[in-house]
């Protein structure tokens, strides 16, 4: 499979600049760059391949690039995170590390890809 690569992923152009990618992890997950948006700098991020084009025969076979996700109109764009994601010491963090799962979970490269979409039924392997 062939992805758009992160470095020239340039919208929504209205609104960032200054892009510096900092973070490829190529085509089994996503990527993370400072960018600046609106003036201000920022943290932003995408998958590189989108979970519909994992299924996708032109683009399994690489006769089509994945554009990823998010995307707008059919072009790739990035996720400005919010400010309070992006600053360790933010409230929002302190209530996401207070939480208590049952087991740490591990994961491998493979497993990084997109999440399946809340009520999406699995496919039978």
């Amino acid at each position: 499979m062939k992805y758009t690569p992160p470095s020239t992923v340039t919208s929504p152009q209205d609104y960032i600049s200054n892009i510096r990618v900092i973070f490829d992890g190529g085509v089994d997950s996503f990527s993370v760059a400072k960018l600046d948006w609106e003036g201000e700098p920022r943290i932003a991020m995408r998958w590189n391949v989108a979970r519909r084009e994992w299924d996708d025969p032109e683009k399994q076979s690489g006769k089509k690039v994945c554009v990823g996700m998010p995307s707008s109109h059919g072009y790739p764009v990035w996720f400005v995170l919010p400010d309070e994601l992006a600053s360790k010491d933010s409230d929002i963090w302190k209530q996401i590390e207070s939480e208590q799962s049952p087991e740490p979970q591990k994961h491998s490269s493979t497993d990084l890809k997109q999440p399946m979409p809340v009520g999406a039924v699995a496919r039978a392997q």
